[in-house]
């Protein structure tokens, strides 16, 4: 009897707490599967058209057309009420605007996939025109904002042009009649902005649907009236049609991907300058940041030639910026979002503090993907305020490798056209996009230069979690399946390529 009340004892004492730590490590490891499951399949990676998705295609479930513009933010509304002049600062090729005069002979591939890939493209069907730039010809030693749209993102570049201080380089993705009604817009806003003389515009399309353009060709389609319709245009700011999302493009309606690697290896292999930013077109530039950052590099030659250690203006000095044989850096924007009643978005660091200090603004992707826009030395970047003296003034604030922990961070950058290009097997609609790009940069030792002084802001409206809903992103899991089989396959040549490197995580 005493032998039975001592197994007894023995159960309770410690089977019991056994037991019961067993179920919590159970429940614990199921919530977190569940997690990482419904994170993997709606947390965005990397800023992107949210409003540009397909409307027909070999899946169930077809979002709802979505208007490009679901905040108080409109872009392009400082042109309300102002009236195209008689005079184009654009220069067009091709006999465009009145006509498109294209043979397969302008035809070039893609810059990565090549005749091997899908898709065509005709470069500076509008070119910059010298003569009719504000500060007179573009130089060499320059940065190229680089970005890629589609025909109903157009009017951000006019918010783009107004704010970057030097040439700009737009990739089109223009199937079939979606060519006719993006060379409308770009003609109406090349009659209105003297900006759009530092712009040139280069056209993507499917060998399967090439571009479309006549004077009757029907460019977009309203989907409520169940007609085809041409942008009404009243003055210089975008169509209400447009803006209120009721023009349905030929991509939308025939359901094709987009091809975003596309986009930004043809507008950054466009580029004539030194430097080039592959950003997006929903990124807005901080003020004077190309001729601040122009001022940093210059500063840093004179340095390095001159020895003059009384002019050293990169404080604190950072010694990696002092070696001469320092190879493969570029210098990282951090990018802010900020709430949707701020129609002023900020140009200055100063403007963007306040925000920040209000909680009307954050790091990009904030409450959506922790690790995606959060930069290293993000609260060094907030703690140091501006210059009174200088407040424009861009230095480096941090020298940093993309490895662990940050190895799914998606900085955006001013480089040169030598980094590697983007992936082109890889869809926007399948996301995670740029992180073959990422990691390739990580095995061959990139150093990112954080730069203090300069940003990048979304257009108004702070994403949230909530907003991001199982029924909402069901339509995109076939192209993220599609995106997950290239991304380790294109990882997998990269590392036969260049080694390994366990720092460099997938």
């Amino acid at each position: 009897m005493r032998v039975y009340f001592v197994m007894r004892y023995i159960r309770l004492k410690i089977l019991g707490p056994l037991f019961f730590a067993f179920t919590c490590f159970t429940l614990l490891s199921e919530i977190f599967k569940w997690r990482k499951a419904w994170d993997s399949l709606s947390m965005p990676h990397s800023p992107r058209h949210d409003a540009s998705i397909p409307s027909r295609g070999h899946f169930s479930f077809h979002p709802p057309l979505v208007a490009p513009n679901q905040t108080n933010f409109v872009p392009g509304r400082f042109l309300k009420g102002v009236l195209p002049q008689n005079e184009s600062y654009c220069h067009f090729s091709y006999g465009t605007p009145e006509h498109f005069n294209w043979t397969g002979k302008y035809m070039a591939f893609s810059p990565e996939l090549g005749e091997l890939g899908p898709y065509r493209v005709i470069y500076n069907v509008v070119r910059i025109s010298d003569n009719k730039t504000n500060n007179g010809p573009i130089t060499n030693f320059s940065v190229t904002y680089c970005t890629h749209a589609t025909p109903e993102f157009l009017y951000h570049i006019v918010e783009i042009v107004k704010r970057w201080d030097g040439p700009v380089s737009l990739a089109i993705y223009t199937p079939c009649t979606d060519a006719g009604f993006s060379l409308a817009i770009i003609h109406q806003l090349c009659h209105c902005l003297p900006e759009m003389s530092r712009l040139s515009v280069h056209l993507i399309f499917p060998v399967t649907h090439p571009p479309v353009f006549t004077s009757t060709a029907f460019a977009s389609y309203d989907s409520r009236s169940n007609v085809h319709q041409y942008p009404n245009f009243t003055d210089c700011s975008a169509p209400e049609a447009l803006v209120g999302g009721k023009l349905q493009t030929f991509r939308q309606r025939e359901g094709l991907t987009y091809p975003v690697n596309v986009g930004r290896n043809v507008a950054r292999k466009a580029a004539k300058t030194s430097h080039v930013l592959v950003s997006d077109v929903e990124l807005l530039p901080s003020q004077d940041l190309v001729s601040a950052f122009l001022s940093m590099l210059s500063r840093f030659r004179k340095q390095r030639v001159e020895g003059d250690s009384a002019d050293i203006d990169l404080n604190p000095p950072l010694p990696i910026m002092q070696e001469s044989r320092m190879k493969n850096f570029v210098f990282v924007l951090p990018v802010f979002e900020v709430d949707e009643k701020e129609s002023n978005v900020p140009r200055t660091k100063e403007e963007l503090l306040e925000l920040y200090a209000q909680n009307k603004a954050v790091y990009f992707h904030r409450w959506v993907c922790l690790h995606c826009q959060r930069f290293p030395g993000l609260q060094r970047w907030l703690q140091r305020k501006p210059s009174a003296e200088n407040p424009n003034i861009i230095q480096p604030l941090l020298v940093v490798r993309r490895e662990f922990p940050y190895h799914r961070w998606e900085p955006i950058y001013i480089g040169t056209s030598q980094e590697p290009l983007y992936s082109e097997q890889l869809t926007w609609e399948g996301q995670q996009d740029k992180m073959t790009q990422m990691n390739e940069m990580c095995l061959k030792g990139y150093r990112f230069i954080i730069l203090d002084g300069a940003f990048l802001v979304h257009v108004p409206g702070i994403k949230r979690k909530s907003e991001i809903t199982m029924e909402r992103t069901a339509w995109r899991h076939p192209h993220e399946r599609h995106n997950i089989e290239m991304y380790h396959s294109i990882t997998a040549k990269m590392m036969s390529k260049y080694g390994t490197n366990t720092r460099c995580k997938l």
